[in-house]
């Protein structure tokens, strides 16, 4: 989120919490909404997440940040359009449509999966600049919990080349 989030790169840290927060597994306690059985109940009542609309959108509309700095919610909103521009692992659709689809799906799905969302390097590789999705893995190595993880692409801006001191001219 570099680019986008500049001097406010502290509160990146802050979102992926939040994001985590709101789709994580069931407490196991009963009668408990939140985390995934609040988001699968928010989804059935009012398609919170819909094939169209921006995953941005959706993000408003949970608050998501909503306590944050004003400024750096504003660059996230900027950083989270962006990936409307951005590549994804699933055959023929932008980022911002893959996540999308892949959370619609599975809070559809029979067994939903809890999503987790991670940033990865987008300048390890040309290949890391778009959004992956993972429709099944343990990205918490210490929880025997599967997820739907959804890989964001997160980068500074590009490398500044190192300035040489002019050479003396001869005399």
């Amino acid at each position: 989120m570099g680019l986008f989030m500049k001097e406010h790169d502290v509160h990146v840290s802050s979102f992926q919490e939040k994001l985590n927060q709101r789709f994580a597994p069931a407490l196991g306690v009963k009668g408990h909404l939140g985390g995934l059985s609040e988001m699968i109940a928010l989804q059935k009542e009012f398609e919170i997440f819909k094939t169209g609309r921006r995953f941005e959108t959706s993000l408003a509309a949970l608050n998501i940040g909503g306590s944050i700095n004003q400024e750096a919610r504003r660059r996230f909103h900027l950083y989270l359009a962006s990936l409307r521009k951005a590549k994804s692992n699933v055959t023929g659709m932008n980022g911002d449509a893959a996540m999308v689809d892949a959370i619609v799906r599975n809070l559809a799905a029979k067994k939903p999966l809890p999503v987790f969302f991670q940033p990865h390097d987008l300048s390890s590789s040309s290949e890391h600049n778009r959004v992956i999705i993972t429709d099944k893995a343990r990205p918490i190595f210490y929880m025997k919990q599967d997820y739907l993880v959804i890989s964001m692409p997160v980068g500074g801006e590009p490398p500044v080349k190192a300035q040489t001191k002019p050479k003396p001219k001869a005399r």
